[in-house]
């Protein structure tokens, strides 16, 4: 018992080499020993080829690269020109996307407002040349206006495809049209005066015929006088303003009316006319209201079939023109 006692006691008193503190030396040389594996492990595990795939793949190695290439062009272009430098080359100022497409912008406008006004131009100048060819006038040399009020019923209102001056002769002068017109209504003792100064100083013509009534009951005919008179407003080539003033007689109540008829003749820039027509009943005389309607009624009956077959006549004879 006392030699194991003694033995063991001997073994725990002796200090182990590992619980002794390290030297300075040893723990250098431990450290310099595991950095010297680590790196032969690292070259044996990339090879030379691997690592310059490696190098240029980072981005800075590809950059010196790229450097070094150029400077390589450089010397062998200098080589070629003997040594001597290429002279420096000016280049413009470039100009932002947004600049150059403005420009362009600008050009193109100016040559599409260019163009523009050389067609407009064009046109007026055609348009001119198509109005002294055809006779057509612009609508500031028309400047005739009739001064009559319109008043009464609206008998007709047309335009009819002939100048305004050969209407107003073969509507208001001893012409064939309205002889035959006439002829074909039945009418008879037709005579038509010439235009002469009254004393208001206007022109003025008188006109009497004899019209034939359709009417079953009463007379057969009427005995129209006519008064003309023409306004101051009237103007050859433009305008004619004509009043007429009717009287009847041979019939019931003859003087107890008369009808009024307004001819306006006006010319467009066409060289048309424009015809309206207006008529009214002025009573003289205060008669029944049973006589008044049926005066009225047959008056303006009368009045709207003249009007419409002197429009038909009318029709028939520009077409002859």
């Amino acid at each position: 018992m006392k030699s194991i006692k003694a033995q063991l006691k001997h073994r725990m008193g002796k200090i182990l080499v590992m619980d002794k503190p390290p030297s300075p030396s040893t723990s250098n040389n431990r450290r310099n020993a595991q950095q010297s594996t680590n790196r032969s492990r690292a070259n044996d595990f990339q090879d030379p080829a691997s690592a310059d795939s490696s190098k240029h793949r980072l981005f800075w190695g590809s950059k010196r690269n790229s450097t070094v290439g150029k400077d390589e062009r450089r010397s062998k272009a200098d080589v070629s020109l003997g040594g001597k430098k290429k002279p420096p080359q000016v280049t413009a100022p470039r100009q932002s996307t947004y600049t150059q497409t403005d420009i362009g912008r600008g050009r193109s406008n100016r040559k599409r407002n260019t163009r523009y006004l050389a067609v407009g131009n064009t046109a007026l100048n055609s348009r001119d040349t198509i109005r002294s060819a055809t006779g057509q006038r612009k609508p500031e040399e028309l400047t005739a206006r009739c001064s009559a009020t319109h008043e009464g019923r609206k008998l007709l209102q047309e335009r009819l495809m002939v100048r305004v001056d050969a209407l107003f002769n073969i509507l208001f002068s001893a012409s064939p049209f309205l002889q035959s017109f006439h002829e074909r209504r039945k009418s008879t003792d037709l005579r038509m005066g010439g235009w002469a100064r009254n004393s208001a100083g206007q022109n003025e013509r008188k006109v009497s015929v004899t019209v034939a009534l359709q009417s079953n009951v009463g007379p057969k005919t009427v005995k129209v006088t006519e008064t003309q008179v023409m306004r101051e407003c009237s103007q050859p080539g433009q305008l004619y303003s004509i009043d007429v003033y009717s009287v009847n007689a041979e019939i019931p109540y003859a003087d107890a009316f008369v009808v009024l008829l307004h001819f306006c003749l006006r010319a467009t820039v066409e060289e048309y006319t424009d015809v309206l027509v207006f008529g009214q009943v002025k009573f003289l005389k205060s008669v029944w209201a049973v006589v008044k309607a049926f005066i009225e009624k047959n008056t303006y009956a009368g009045l709207e079939e003249f009007c419409q077959s002197l429009y038909s006549a009318l029709l028939i004879e520009i077409k002859k023109m």
